[in-house]
């Protein structure tokens, strides 16, 4: 049976050089992604005036082709149709081209996270939302409502190792149920309770902003183990299913046929499990708290400071989502949560869907053209739910000075929020959902307070600038 986007796929294969230059396609929550062998083969002037393509970008080493809603059927149907492969990893250089790091530390982390965003999102709102209305007493953390939806929400964070093991193995092409083992040692309950179930064996860089205590030895090297276990870690599993990857293919290579099924997994796990323990999960921890350190003396260096840090995150991280280069940031508020308990970067980085959905009301109200009205009234409600990318394609970068309105306002907001050092305590949901990642576990409410002041500030600020400077002339150009 003819499916509506048969016509848009196929035109989407041909003007990316055709199902031949295609090494593999992935897809976020409105972008299809495109690594090809040949970029110069993408019709990009064709791609842009497709029906149904918001916009194209070339960055990250891949073709972003940003289809909104209908990302999932359009990935679907393509995959479908021309049998494109979904699981190579795209770090690596088709031939002929230059490996470029930056572009596959991008690609890999897109890879590894992507598939799990949707599900991260709606336990995130789930758990964020349980935890407000606990705090404003509106349900009981006895209750067995609030026992099961917390369930929910929190248990997809406690595992999340589990699921990103099995994610880090597709994406480098070794046994998926391989990397979820992997996971599952991470976050066994007698290695994370290990804190509390027996006493501290030592600790190593004693004296330093790094020092680690350690309960037990595995031949004399200490077993570290961050406060909370490698629950919610995002470094360690991608670090060490990598790892997992490179001796499996070396072992299937090595070991005689006969033994080479049962034997492959047993020497992959034996290895790269204490290795994560005693070597990766410790290293990539150390990265991860000199990042934050270094962020958190950025926001604690007096209102300045914080002001700074803020409007840089506020203001810029728009703009590495643009460009698909957020991931990154994301991973390390995501580690900074699980080490921590909370996280300043994506505080201040999570102000713009509000931001947008206080421009794309007043650009639904201010102009002139039916037009642009038609575009700006549905853009305004996808902001709303925390979707950023039709309004940002559609409107406000053709216009540019609407854009620039974006970028200060979110700046303007997010230096509020690091002005008043606000955190957040889960990477859940965006738009007015994200809210509820400002809400301390533990009922504290200030953090959620300062999030609203921040948030309204840069929004008014967004909605009176953005009305002041409306261009009637330049919305003809749409």
């Amino acid at each position: 049976m003819a499916n509506k986007y048969d016509a848009l796929a196929a035109s989407i294969i041909q003007n990316v050089g055709g199902k031949e230059n295609v090494v593999n396609l992935a897809h976020c929550f409105t972008r299809l992604r495109f690594t090809l062998k040949d970029e110069s083969k993408v019709n990009q002037e064709e791609l842009r005036k497709l029906q149904g393509v918001i916009q194209l970008i070339m960055a990250g080493g891949q073709c972003q082709v940003v289809v909104g809603s209908k990302v999932d059927a359009l990935y679907d149907l393509i995959v479908e149709t021309y049998g494109l492969s979904t699981d190579s990893a795209d770090n690596e250089s088709p031939a002929g081209q230059k490996h470029n790091p930056v572009n596959a530390l991008m690609n890999t982390m897109s890879g590894v996270l992507a598939p799990t965003l949707g599900i991260l999102t709606a336990a995130g709102i789930i758990k964020g939302v349980i935890s407000l209305f606990a705090s404003l007493g509106w349900i009981s953390t006895t209750s067995g409502l609030y026992m099961l939806l917390y369930a929910v929400g929190d248990g997809f964070f406690y595992f999340l190792p589990i699921l990103l093991g099995f994610s880090a193995a597709r994406r480098f092409k070794c046994s998926e149920y391989l990397g979820a083992a992997i996971g599952t040692a991470l976050v066994y309950p007698a290695m994370v309770n290990i804190g509390s179930t027996m006493e501290v064996a030592g600790t190593i860089l004693a004296g330093t902003p790094f020092a680690m205590d350690y309960y037990n030895t595995l031949f004399g090297i200490p077993i570290i183990m961050p406060g909370s276990g490698y629950t919610s870690s995002i470094i360690p599993i991608m670090l060490a299913v990598y790892l997992a990857s490179k001796l499996e293919k070396t072992f299937k290579k090595s070991l005689p046929e006969a033994i080479r099924g049962i034997l492959t997994p047993v020497l992959v796990l034996l290895i790269t499990v204490p290795l994560t323990y005693i070597v990766i999960g410790p290293v990539s921890q150390g990265i991860c708290g000199a990042i934050f350190m270094l962020v958190k003396a950025l926001y604690e260096c007096g209102v300045v400071g914080g002001i700074i840090a803020g409007a840089l995150v506020g203001g810029g991280f728009g703009v590495l989502v643009m460009f698909g280069l957020h991931w990154v940031i994301i991973s390390l508020a995501l580690s900074n949560i699980g080490i921590n308990g909370f996280d300043y970067i994506m505080a201040s980085g999570g102000i713009g869907p509000m931001i947008g959905v206080a421009q794309g009301l007043c650009i639904t109200l201010r102009t002139r053209s039916k037009k642009v009205r038609d575009l700006a009234l549905p853009s305004f409600i996808s902001q709303v739910c925390g979707v950023g990318e039709p309004l940002m394609y559609s409107i406000l970068i053709p216009l540019k000075k609407p854009y620039a309105i974006n970028i200060l306002s979110g700046a303007v907001g997010g230096a509020v929020m690091g002005a008043l050092r606000t955190k957040i305590y889960l990477f859940g949901g965006s738009g007015i959902f994200g809210f509820a990642n400002y809400v301390n576990p533990t009922g504290d409410m200030s953090d959620l307070i300062k999030a609203l002041i921040g948030t309204g500030i840069g929004m008014a600020f967004c909605f009176i600038v953005q009305w002041l400077t409306y261009d009637f002339e330049a919305e003809k150009k749409l």
